[in-house]
């Protein structure tokens, strides 16, 4: 298919240049990507710095190496009509004499009006050495996340002859990718007898934005990252806190990217994008008994990603653990849509970890019109 070899590019580029990736880990995944209040001292950068300072006695230092994600959402299967409008289109050049053709040719270009498809990616790793003193973890982690919609032009409906004129319709494809690298400090206080976990992560943050606009019969077939992305870089941080309530629960409040940035794209055909990190706040709670933890989150604000495109998530989030004596996991999850640019997802993990120290975990998301997610990741402890 050619088109979905467009967002194959897209992330292959992006994955294959000099820097490491990674967003939500695997078994935040399989908990409907909650973790503001269960998130283990490993995971912690992703979630809460806070939770970096929540580790069992005998923990001594832990290895996420790799987490790596993707998910797809093709709600009204734009990759398959694309694909088969740029094959009539081609039909149409050989036979331009052919009534038969080119009606099939225009219902095909019509069902292609304000389409849109999303894309994202993810892969990283996170070094963590929790201590009494200042729990510390070394981090990288970063997201790809692309959104394609295309336009129809009703001359273009109405042309008798359209292989003797260019084609007026065109489809845009934006794409941003957010590389942070950092450190995540974290540490317990101990306050009128109540225990406060408060943590932070400062990191160096490499943003790119991607402008790619064509006419449809030739979108992704002179695709160059190189010609279409532009960079900056920025210092960011991320914020936590966290309160032990009772011996099973824990209440947590994260703050990520406090410092808004944006990136204006290049301009192509008189369209462009504006590339938007916007601060995140996450209220979550959960409660562990040891063979089994609940969890919940809520997304406090909606994130904008792109400013042209009227295009927000926010969502509401449980999850669930069962846990066989350390060596295996099992975790399902939901996520409710608070918006409506996108939809709820089902979640479900597997993690396998004998002998407590080395282990990986599995997880898949699903919801309605095609819109599928896995991720994968190794970890350690000692």
């Amino acid at each position: 298919m050619k088109y979905s070899k467009l967002f194959l590019t897209l992330i292959s580029t992006f994955s294959a240049s000099s820097f490491a990736m990674t967003s939500f880990d695997t078994r935040s995944v399989g908990m409907g990507s909650t973790g503001a209040a269960s998130a283990s001292y490993l995971t912690s950068s992703f979630h809460n710095p806070a939770l970096a300072a929540r580790y069992k006695e005998g923990d001594n230092f832990g290895l996420i190496l790799p987490v790596i994600g993707a998910r797809v959402h093709d709600r009204d299967d734009m990759i398959d009509k694309l694909d088969h409008f740029q094959d009539i289109d081609d039909q149409l050049q050989f036979d331009p004499g052919n009534d038969e053709l080119l009606d099939e040719w225009r219902k095909a270009l019509k069902q292609l009006d304000n389409g849109n498809v999303n894309v994202e990616a993810n892969l990283g790793t996170v070094f963590a050495i929790p201590n009494r003193h200042v729990s510390t973890n070394f981090f990288i982690k970063s997201q790809i996340a692309t959104i394609a919609r295309f336009n129809v032009h009703d001359d273009d409906l109405h042309n008798d002859d359209p292989t003797d004129s260019e084609l007026l319709s065109s489809g845009q494809a934006v794409g941003v990718a957010i590389v942070d690298v950092g450190f995540t400090f974290a540490d317990t206080f101990t306050i009128q007898e109540h225990d406060f976990m408060f943590g932070i992560s400062p990191k160096y943050q490499r943003i790119y934005g991607l402008n790619y606009v064509e006419t449809l019969d030739e979108f992704d077939d002179d695709f160059d990252v190189e010609e279409d992305y532009v960079e900056k870089s920025a210092f960011n941080i991320d914020l936590g806190a966290a309160y032990e309530w009772g011996d099973h629960a824990i209440i947590g409040l994260s703050a990520k990217n406090i410092l808004s940035q944006e990136l204006k794209t290049k301009t192509h055909f008189g369209q462009k994008a504006t590339v938007l990190v916007q601060p995140e706040f996450v209220l979550g709670i959960s409660y562990d008994k040891s063979w089994y933890t609940l969890t919940a989150d809520i997304d406090l604000n909606a994130v904008e990603h792109f400013k042209e495109y009227d295009y927000k998530t926010q969502y509401a989030k449980v999850g669930a653990e069962l846990d066989a004596f350390s060596w295996a996991q099992l975790r399902l999850g939901y996520m409710h849509s608070l918006t409506d640019y996108a939809d709820d997802l089902a979640t479900a993990g597997l993690g396998f970890k004998p002998f407590g120290i080395f282990g990986f975990d599995l997880a898949a998301q699903a919801g309605a019109d095609n819109n599928y997610g896995v991720s994968a990741q190794l970890i350690m402890h000692f």
